[in-house]
């Protein structure tokens, strides 16, 4: 148990740098999460610290309801949209929810992002959904909203969020960054189609 409790808080680290570095969120914004195995826990970062600073001494362990089981600080505002998410899907073992720019330029314009990118479509074969709940963080009545867009996904993988952002999921959360990263490289690609489109166009 404590040897997977230190794989997972590894690779939670691995991944939340790496996003950082990949430019998936700025400042303290984005969250990252991780399911504790053999638990009903999670380990996310505390409000306020940036992915690039997710270190074993300030990340948390909350229950899925976002009370702080181990840890001082204040978590991220959105351990309600991971542990709801975490409730719905048991398979689910890691969630990255980011701002990237071409996410977030789909999210709010478009009602689906369609799969353009060889990547994307090896890993699944429904759109992406895009979930137009307006709001600076996902409260518990929310959710039955965010469950809506999890029905249209046949496998784990990912959705948008209007005006904020991508939230990606796997089996892992080494596996949910990749699928965040991906998501973020398919909209840049729709982006560009769609301008390409328009300027053809005239």
């Amino acid at each position: 148990m404590y040897l997977e409790f230190l794989e997972v808080k590894n690779a939670y680290i691995k991944a939340s740098r790496r996003a950082f570095a990949c430019g998936l969120a700025a400042a303290s914004g984005g969250n990252i999460s991780a399911r504790i195995p053999g638990s009903g826990y999670m380990l996310i970062k505390p409000s306020g610290i940036t992915l690039g600073d997710a270190d074993e001494d300030n990340l948390l362990i909350t229950d899925l309801e976002g009370t702080v089981i181990e840890g001082v600080r204040k978590p991220t505002k959105e351990t309600i949209l991971h542990g709801g998410i975490y409730r719905k899907m048991p398979e689910v073992g890691g969630i990255v929810h980011a701002h990237p720019l071409y996410s977030l330029m789909c999210a709010n314009c478009f009602d689906l992002l369609p799969l353009v990118t060889k990547q994307m479509k090896q890993i699944t074969d429904s759109p992406v959904p895009i979930c137009k709940l307006k709001s600076l963080t996902v409260e518990q009545e929310g959710m039955e909203e965010i469950y809506r867009s999890l029905e249209q996904i046949n496998r784990p993988c990912g959705f948008l969020l209007e005006e904020h952002g991508v939230v990606a999921f796997a089996k892992n959360v080494i596996e949910a960054e990749y699928i965040a990263e991906l998501i973020e490289e398919n909209a840049r690609v729709y982006w560009n189609m769609k301008l390409m489109e328009r300027g053809g166009a005239n």
